[in-house]
């Protein structure tokens, strides 16, 4: 009885053990596809804090000190242009995000990711014809960097065609600007919501800007 009873433990303890490697296996899976969908949340949250810190930015130096200034749309001054592909979302790393609830949740991020490159591309463009346009129309009329003139003779100098371009322009800015600062924000909140119902107990990327008044307290 022995002789046929060793090869049948054998073969137990092998398959024991071979089953207990494959459970190991696929516990260690299981936490290294855990800690890619984790990272990959917190990539594209990184991602909003870097979009709304760079409107932010353009917001307070650029906009804010001018916004009540009846020429603000030649006070507002060119900037550099910005990089409409270096800011976007990992769509393929957040496929985990697979219920009805968190699809929509991505096609809300994938509309706000287009409103943020939108927004930059209206800074380029109210950008690039002042650089362009404007400013070589007022330098070669005479009129001096930082000097202050009346708007009749500064649409004169532009013509009124180029003049209200860039009043649209800056308008157009300031309104995308505002607006899009604040959608992020709000994106951001609800797919942190979402990312936290995923994966509960779990910290990740947050971020708030202070209120104007709180700041200046």
């Amino acid at each position: 009885m022995i002789d046929w009873l060793n090869p049948i433990a054998t073969l137990i303890a092998s398959f024991g053990g071979a089953w207990a490697a494959f459970k190991l296996q696929s516990v260690e899976r299981t936490r290294d596809v855990r800690r890619a969908n984790i990272t990959a949340a917190n990539r594209a949250l990184m991602t909003m804090m870097q979009q709304a810190n760079t409107l932010k930015l353009y917001q307070e130096d650029q906009i804010d000190p001018r916004r009540e200034h009846p020429g603000r749309h030649l006070a507002i001054r060119a900037t550099l242009p910005h990089e409409l592909d270096a800011l976007r979302f990992d769509f393929k790393s957040l496929d985990f995000l697979d219920s009805p609830k968190e699809q929509q949740l991505l096609f809300e991020l994938s509309v706000e990711e287009r409103r943020f490159t939108e927004t930059l591309r209206a800074i380029n463009a109210r950008s690039e014809i002042l650089l362009t346009e404007v400013d070589p129309k007022l330098s070669s009329a005479g009129f001096l960097d930082g000097g202050s003139y009346e708007s009749k003779d500064l649409k004169q100098a532009l013509g009124q065609p180029l003049y209200n371009k860039l009043k649209r322009l800056t308008d157009d800015v300031i309104h995308h600007v505002d607006r899009t600062n604040e959608s992020i924000v709000e994106m951001k909140n609800k797919f942190l919501l979402a990312a936290r119902a995923r994966y509960p107990g779990t910290k990740f990327v947050d971020f708030e800007f202070p209120d104007a008044s709180t700041a200046a307290s």
